[in-house]
């Protein structure tokens, strides 16, 4: 048998190659179908209506795409406030049904696409600011394919993996000595191994290029290759003339090197210090330091090394700048490389390389000096290590926890909950000292749920969810320096009241620039300001944001998915642990399956105005001048509980209390709509 067929033999099949770099590629791909989230979510949700827009105004700017933009704008505010008076219209009985489908028809089919309008709009307000090389385009695909600016670190894993035992194993079973009685010495061998190597990594590196290029294409679609570069945002200040797909080529390209760079250094370390452990720690050490170590993201790329040639992305990037809200100056966030610097990176990369090679073919001539080793070290090592990491990977996205039953939350009570013992609220009497407190039932006093006291730079948002024995709260954390102060943190806390206590559940942190390890606990981008409350399960937390929209984030892996959008305001969202209720802009309840996604319209129900219960909706009946309502949720029964007509109204577990639009006065009746009493200021 040939050297380089005993090599490949050894390296495949005794050290379990094959296996290893199979099952990489099997988590890689597990990893992109299960937790590759769109860079816009709302351009998968709206695809259709998105679509519709893109295919007129795709490619470069033009006057005809400005000129839709303005026409379509004022199209979709007037037929939003068309249908609008037409519903309020039928409501009020002053037209017939016929007469409203008649005039919806038209006005729905419009508006029906503003969310796909809006998307584009976003992108034309990107593109006219450099119309030259930015072009439209569905952005999605390409995003994930190229924006993706991380270590692959399941890649390095692989790699220290296959190549510390090409030359540890020689010297953990002292063949090295025996290899040097050769009539050509151990030269040979060596060149082979090294040449095995280069051709694995090779091999490698493109077939994970070609899986991440197909996965994209199948899941977004990677038309357009051939627009400019910039037409992404991510790289919208970069300074190099490239097309998408050049520069996806280039960055395979570059990558290629840096794992090359890489390999070789692990075969250097293994020479040099002749043992597993010290070769596994010190090629990590040396990639995996500077990764984490600079604040200045570019940084990274400044060092000759395989590191900036692993992730590549920043290569293509421009200068990109962030105001400072303190100083109210342009801090630079990320410094462009120039072409210069970046061949003369390539060139001392490529020496450093070169200089590692004549090393280990130095080390491996016909001479005596090398002293023996006892002690043996199993390659082993470092494949467990491998295998502990796939099998927590694997072990990370299930929960065979059964669904408890749910208290339900609705969002115009999210300043209270109860529960058997206490009750739970906010306490707003101090504005500068919002704060959840709770009431002993049986004992009446009044408590802080939280038990350590706040900073000076800590707040506590003015809402809460409970559920059984768990109530949560949010707080913010802030950075301040002079005068200013700047959204730092965003925590969600859970507080046991069996034992009051505290664990956070979810944090993210404003500042954060990269993504964790593989990549699988990452946080999206959310607006702090925009949260007007939230509530929580075994799997996920959901966020009501500007009340018009709900974003779910995995309480495992952070990572945020927006489920519902509304061109209304919410006037009301409820949550039972099964579904979703919100109102659509048609005064309809929507309830939505947070199991499957799937989105279902309550029927004969218009409203202005709905709160659920564990056995009904009560609602204000637009259709029979806003009378109040209750349907059963398990048989769809409705009942009529007031002959008066209700601005709004509230609940608890005996009765309903609603403010009448006749006199503005506040009523209370049973829960069945009997014995109605008026309440005056001093009988509540």
């Amino acid at each position: 048998m040939s050297i380089l067929g005993y090599e490949i033999k050894k390296m495949f099949l005794y050290q379990k190659g094959l296996l290893w770099i199979s099952l990489y590629f099997v988590v890689s791909l597990a990893c992109l179908v299960l937790f590759n989230t769109p860079e816009n979510p709302e351009m998968e949700i709206n695809a259709s209506s998105y679509e519709h827009y893109l295919d007129v105004v795709r490619g470069p700017q033009t006057k005809e795409a400005e000129q839709l933009f303005v026409k379509e704008a004022a199209n979709i505010s007037k037929a939003k406030v068309e249908l609008t008076k037409l519903y309020d219209s039928y409501y009020d009985g002053e037209i017939s049904e016929e007469e409203l489908q008649e005039g919806t028809n038209s006005l729905e089919k419009i508006v029906e696409n503003e969310r796909g309008f809006q998307l584009v709009f976003d992108q034309y307000m990107y593109v006219r600011e450099n119309p030259e090389n930015r072009y439209y385009l569905s952005t999605n695909g390409w995003d994930g394919l190229l924006s993706t600016e991380q270590l692959d670190l399941a890649l390095l894993l692989l790699l220290l993996v296959l190549i510390t035992p090409v030359f540890c194993m020689e010297f953990s079973s002292e063949m090295n000595s025996l290899h040097l009685t050769l009539r050509n010495g151990t030269r040979v061998h060596a060149v082979f191994k090294m040449l095995l190597v280069f051709l694995t990594v090779i091999v490698i590196s493109v077939l994970s290029a070609m899986l991440q290029y197909g996965f994209f294409g199948v899941k977004y679609g990677l038309e357009n290759g051939n627009y400019p570069l910039q037409s992404i945002s991510y790289f919208g200040t970069s300074s190099k003339t490239l097309s998408l797909f050049s520069t996806f080529l280039l960055m395979t390209g570059i990558k290629i090197f840096g794992n090359l760079i890489f390999a070789m250094l692990i075969m250097f370390f293994s020479v040099w210090t002749k043992k597993y452990a010290l070769t596994l720690f010190s090629s990590t050490v040396f990639i995996l330091l500077p990764y984490y170590m600079f604040t200045l993201e570019s940084s990274k790329y400044y060092l000759p090394g395989p590191l900036g040639f692993m992730i590549s992305t920043g290569f293509f990037r421009g200068n990109e700048y962030e105001r400072n809200p303190i100083t109210d100056q342009m801090d630079l966030i990320f410094r462009e490389v120039p072409m210069a610097t970046f061949l003369f990176l390539l060139v001392i990369t490529f020496c450093a390389g070169v200089v590692a090679w004549v090393v280990i073919l130095n080390c491996h001539t016909n001479a005596w000096q090398i002293r023996k080793r006892r002690y043996r070290f199993e390659s082993y090592y470092s494949l467990v290590f491998l295998c502990i990491l796939v099998a927590s990977l694997v072990g990370c996205n299930s929960n065979n926890e059964e669904a408890k039953k749910h208290d339900v939350f609705n969002s115009l009570s999210r300043q209270i909950f109860e529960n058997e013992t206490y009750f739970f609220y906010i306490d707003e009497t101090d504005l500068e000292d919002i704060r959840p407190v709770f009431k002993n039932k049986e004992t009446g006093e009044i408590r802080n749920l939280m038990l350590s006291p706040l900073s000076s730079l800590t707040s506590v948002e003015s809402y809460i969810y409970g559920n059984g024995f768990f109530v949560y709260y949010m707080k913010m954390d802030y950075d301040k320096s002079g005068f200013y102060k700047e959204t730092n943190r965003l925590s969600i806390i859970e507080v046991d009241t069996r034992t009051f206590e505290e664990k956070v559940i979810y944090e993210e942190n404003a500042n954060m620039m990269r993504d964790s390890f593989l990549g699988l606990h990452t946080t999206d981008n959310i607006d702090f300001l925009g949260i007007t409350s939230f509530f929580v399960d075994k799997t996920y937390i959901y966020l009501v944001i500007d009340d018009n929209q709900i974003r779910q984030i995995n309480r495992l892996t952070g990572r945020a998915n927006e489920i519902i959008q509304s061109s209304s305001i919410f006037s009301n969202v409820a949550y039972d642990g099964k579904f979703i209720y919100y109102s659509n802009e048609t005064y309809q309840i929507v309830k939505y399956d947070i199991e499957t996604g799937i989105e279902v319209v309550i029927p004969d129900l218009i409203t202005t105005h709905f709160i659920i219960t564990d056995t009904e909706i009560l609602y204000v009946n637009r259709q029979d001048n806003h009378r109040l309502y209750a349907m059963d949720l398990n048989n769809s029964t409705v009942q009529k509980l007031t002959d008066k007509p209700v601005w709004s109204f509230t609940y608890d577990n005996q009765f309903i209390y609603y403010t009448s639009k006749l006199n503005n006065e506040r009523y209370r009746i049973d829960r069945n709509g009997q014995n109605e009493t008026l309440l005056n200021e001093g009988s509540e």
